[in-house]
């Protein structure tokens, strides 16, 4: 094969285009490639590359330093792959074809599934289930081995210092790569690579553990840039009832930005489209516009909540497949509605519970898992899968998770995503085990989250928790009906109180605090906060309108012996006026979201208003 050039991937590319940084879909099969032959410089520029065939060659493994952010789609068929290892760099791939590869043997299957966390198709097939149980019970089950051969066998030097800790880490990884058994003979090298993995991590985790506490650095420290300035920019009245201009009592409740398919960027820049439900609609906002792009109605529903996720639509033939930004909404009627916005169309619904539904959550890692709550006090998983060409779906029921009230608001701890779910309710906050690996398929709360308002006041019951959010991977924001104040407080040193001692009964652990932050003394409930991590920003509205800013940075500086911190900054209600009858006062504000890069923050209402802030360049 000759020099693979910019013009020949321009040739190879589908739909035609003149740069290569915008090519989405690319065809390098049967050219007889070795991997010396894939220039990586060149192909690098490949950023919003999604779907790369290169079936057909003479592969042994893939370029060292190759990186393609966006890529989802690799058919590697028919080359001489040796080496699979060499895919771990392309961690966005969530469809790959090794077949009719001599050299691809079971264990390479199992450290593919390791290595591409989002993998989901493979060789043609739904391997959902088999990858989370090698990512989690296998790993968790391999862990345990390793962790007891360290425990029993090796401990950290008395005086550290990088020779000594390479000595001692080496031993071990050799140890436990001849110790450690599990599983048939057939997996034998996965084996011997994975807990080779697991044995690096430890001796890391152990050398981090002991350096903390030798230097005492027990603080939750953020490194964000200078606070932002917010202007109001847009005031839209888009889901009236007969689409009345009088119409300022149907409440707003959920809203959310689009997240961008491209993981690399566009050339449009962020995410500008924003999704808002309230009354029997949801609509689309064009934040920059002001402009409602698109406009979902059912007579008679109340929308309550709604989510974004990605999933994957089959192309017509069965020839590959694509990211789907889908939306889903739901509420009153006990339903959830499937969206396709980018096709203008609903394609499909399903009935998550015979009562309303309160809160809908995808999981981040897996864009098919979704998680519903609803007014019969259960919190249920669900996988809906992908779409194929006519838009047919199929769901499957995984989780019941039982709660003693009505769920408000979910989360996925960032860096634990399929392992927990923390659920806000209307009595309290509790921490689920969502391991689709353990029994039974229907469970009760793993342990309840306590917070010292609870001992407050006797008078009031503060157990309402209608405000949650991570702002790091570690750091938690919430708040409490009537408190007065938000938390932020950390989940890891929470949850590192949990005994774990498979008590059947429920655990209850009072939360670390990191800081509280002052907010407005109201009394009116489901006035939920919203968090944007890459700026260190918790932002919640009140009862009058405004909303209440929080610039966090380093949280032990600011404690200030245990008193509340004050906003950074309070914005006030923006009075839009009504054509005749002057400005409208301002009402509750029961929602809010931020874009990623937080150039535009979206408030909804209890009157039927969305505000559009926009961010301007502080002077």
């Amino acid at each position: 094969m000759g020099k693979i050039t910019e013009k020949l991937l321009l040739e190879k590319c589908t739909p035609k285009n003149t740069k290569l940084e915008q090519v989405k879909t690319l065809n390098l099969s049967k050219l007889g490639l070795k991997s010396s032959d894939l220039p990586v410089p060149l192909l690098s520029r490949l950023r919003c590359l999604e779907q790369l065939d290169l079936s057909g060659n003479r592969l042994q493994e893939m370029p060292s330093g190759l990186f393609l952010p966006a890529l989802r789609s690799l058919d590697l068929t028919n080359n001489e792959m040796e080496d699979v290892t060499t895919l771990a760099t392309l961690t966005t791939l969530e469809d790959l074809r090794t077949e009719d590869n001599l050299y691809v043997t079971v264990s390479d299957n199992y450290k593919l599934m390791i290595l591409l966390p989002k993998l989901r198709f493979y060789n043609g097939k739904d391997i959902s289930t088999a990858a989370n149980h090698i990512r989690y019970d296998n790993s968790e089950n391999l862990r345990k081995r390793v962790l007891a051969l360290w425990e029993t066998s090796f401990s950290l030097p008395d005086h550290r210092t990088a020779e000594k800790l390479a000595i001692v880490e080496r031993d071990f990884v050799n140890a436990v790569r001849h110790k450690v058994k599990y599983g048939p003979s057939s997996l034998t090298d996965y084996t011997k690579w994975r807990v080779g993995f697991n044995s690096g991590d430890l001796m890391v985790a152990h050398h981090v553990a002991i350096s903390s506490s030798l230097t005492n650095t027990g603080t939750h420290t953020l490194i964000h840039p200078p606070p932002l300035s917010l202007q109001p920019l847009h005031v839209l009245q888009c889901h009236s009832k007969q689409d009345s201009p009088d119409d300022f009592s149907t409440q707003l409740w959920a809203c959310s930005f689009q997240p961008k398919l491209d993981y690399n960027g566009d050339v449009n820049g962020a995410t500008r489209i924003v999704a808002t439900c309230g009354g029997e609609s949801v609509c689309l906002i064009d934040c920059e516009t002001g402009l409602v792009m698109k406009k979902y109605k059912v007579p008679g529903e109340e929308f309550f909540s709604l989510a974004w996720s990605t999933v994957l639509m089959s192309l017509e033939g069965n020839v590959g497949m694509r990211p789907c930004s889908i939306l889903a909404a739901g509420g009153k009627r006990g339903l959830v509605k499937l969206l396709h916005p980018r096709a203008n169309m609903a394609y499909g619904e399903f009935r998550a519970s015979r009562k309303a539904l309160s809160i809908l959550r995808f999981s981040p890692r897996q864009g098919n898992l979704l998680f519903t709550g609803s007014y019969d006090k259960n919190i249920l998983m669900w996988d809906i899968g992908g779409v194929d060409s006519k838009y047919n779906f199929k769901v499957i029921q995984l989780l019941v998770l039982e709660t003693t009230s009505t769920p408000l608001h979910f989360c996925l701890p960032p860096g634990t995503p399929d392992t927990h779910l923390i659920a806000a309710c209307e009595e309290g906050l509790h921490s689920y085990n969502i391991q689709l690996n353990k029994d039974p398929k229907k469970r009760s709360e793993e342990m309840e989250i306590t917070f010292p308002v609870y001992e407050k006041d006797k008078d009031h019951d503060y157990h309402t928790i209608d405000g949650l959010g991570f702002l790091t991977d570690d750091v938690v924001a919430s708040k409490t009906h009537m408190q007065g104040s938000i938390y932020l407080w950390s989940w890891k040193d929470t949850r590192a109180q949990w005994p774990n001692n498979n008590n059947k009964k429920k655990e209850k652990v009072c939360a670390v605090i990191l800081a509280e932050l002052q907010w407005s003394s109201t009394d009116i409930p489901y006035l939920s906060l919203n968090t944007c991590p890459s700026k260190g920003y918790v932002v919640c509205g009140d009862e009058r309108g405004r909303l209440w800013t929080y610039h966090v940075t380093d949280l032990n500086a600011n404690f200030r012996s245990g008193k509340a911190i004050p906003a950074t900054e309070i914005l006030e209600w923006p009075l839009p006026v009504r054509k005749g009858q002057g400005p409208v006062e301002g009402p509750a504000i029961n929602s809010v979201a931020m874009d990623p890069e937080l150039r535009y923050l979206v408030a909804l209402s209890d009157k039927n208003m969305a505000v559009v802030w926009i961010r301007t360049e502080s002077s």
